[in-house]
């Protein structure tokens, strides 16, 4: 960015983020129950931003899965707006990771558990 721009942002986060579009995930708690599906809007390193599907209770710290890598990480709300989501991505020696099982399972075409 432009020296003269710089005042312009009030960017927060470290690393650049990356835009996506239809990205679907999943929201899961910390022992593994489902809560809800979300949408990636995008992705930095350290976090996202999100949109959730419905309205239900979502805990500050929960699993974030991304269906596109199979991959689930912990996460902790920065900040809500609505169905909106601003979420960092944390690290949690206490919290076991989700099983193969689990994984299979959120991963697949129709989640059920």
């Amino acid at each position: 960015m432009p020296p003269y721009q710089a005042h312009l942002t009030s960017e927060k986060r470290i690393e650049e983020r990356t835009r996506t579009r239809l990205r679907s995930g999943k929201l899961v708690t910390l022992d593994g129950r489902f809560i809800t599906e979300c949408h990636f809007h995008n992705i930095a390193g350290g976090g996202a931003r999100i949109r959730v599907v419905g309205q239900c209770a979502i805990p500050i710290r929960f699993w974030l899965f991304d269906d596109q890598h199979r991959s689930a990480l912990i996460t902790e709300i920065v900040w809500r707006k609505d169905a909106e989501l601003g979420v960092r991505f944390v690290d949690n020696a206490g919290v076991p990771y989700l099983s193969d099982a689990m994984l299979n399972a959120l991963s697949g075409k129709y989640y059920s558990l």
